[in-house]
């Protein structure tokens, strides 16, 4: 009876101009018998991450973000290994390219905080942040964060939104308080392979961070709760961020964020 010999995994990327290519691995087995597979494979652009501004309406859509550079990493808690900026990846995907974010605890209940600046306007008063994430192995997460901020002259006010899976429910942030504040609005562990669609309603009015309505795969719950900013150095700046919540056991896991949108107007 013929021995089989352990086998080595190949993984590696090769840079390749659009259009259809044939790739061929060789490989020489220890008898020095050569052995190769060849695989037609078509390579198309990704759908490149943009922003379009409407003139008349004043309305500025940021979209794709998980594609843009200009992403850093922010140790929220512990010390944890973080991934630098989100990798950007065909699957699993929903438009054909997605955002890797890796969280790697190094200890009990480790986040990882990843912002970006998206642009400037000293108009914009009302925010809608969409998205959709699928996580890598949902029992290994404690929890995710979808975020939204703009500097208003010298107030900044930040709109974030936490699921908790342990607690089961939405937190949205008291930025003066500075905790997060339970809602009753459901958010329960994912199932594996799903992904999840987020919608986050918000605005400033009357110099507070209003927070109105959250909808998470198509079921829409009103909050209408209002928190008071902090005062920081004069700006007029606006961004987003992510943050993946580490367990108590340290388990790490990815989490895929796609066509993540935001608007102001």
């Amino acid at each position: 009876m013929r021995q089989l010999l352990p086998v080595t995994p190949l993984d590696l990327s090769v840079a390749m101009s659009e259009g259809h290519h044939l790739l061929t691995v060789k490989a020489v087995q220890e008898d020095g018998i050569e052995i190769s597979s060849s695989r037609s494979v078509n390579v198309s652009r990704p759908k490149a991450a943009a922003s379009r501004i409407h003139p008349s309406s004043g309305t500025l859509t940021y979209q794709n973000i998980e594609q843009m550079p200009g992403w850093y990493t922010y140790p929220d808690q512990g010390d944890p290994v973080c991934s630098s900026k989100p990798k950007v990846v065909s699957s699993p995907s929903l438009d054909g390219t997605s955002g890797q974010f890796y969280l790697g605890p190094r200890g009990q209940y480790n986040n990882c905080l990843w912002p970006i600046h998206l642009g400037s306007s000293s108009k914009a008063t009302h925010f809608t942040l969409d998205t959709h994430y699928r996580l890598s192995n949902p029992a290994d997460a404690q929890g995710i964060e979808f975020s939204s901020n703009k500097h208003a002259g010298t107030k900044w006010y930040k709109f974030s939104v936490q699921c908790s899976y342990n607690r089961g429910v939405f937190s949205i942030w008291d930025t003066a308080g500075a905790r997060w504040s339970p809602t009753n609005i459901p958010c329960k562990r994912p199932a594996v392979k799903t992904w999840d669609h987020l919608t986050v309603n918000t605005e400033i009015s009357n110099g507070m961070a209003v927070f109105l309505s959250l909808t998470l795969n198509g079921v829409r719950h009103r909050i209408n709760r209002s928190f008071h900013p902090v005062t920081q150095s004069s700006s007029e700046n606006f961004g987003v961020h992510f943050q993946m919540d580490g367990n108590q056991a340290g388990n790490a896991y990815n989490t895929y964020v796609d066509e993540l949108t935001f608007t102001a107007w």
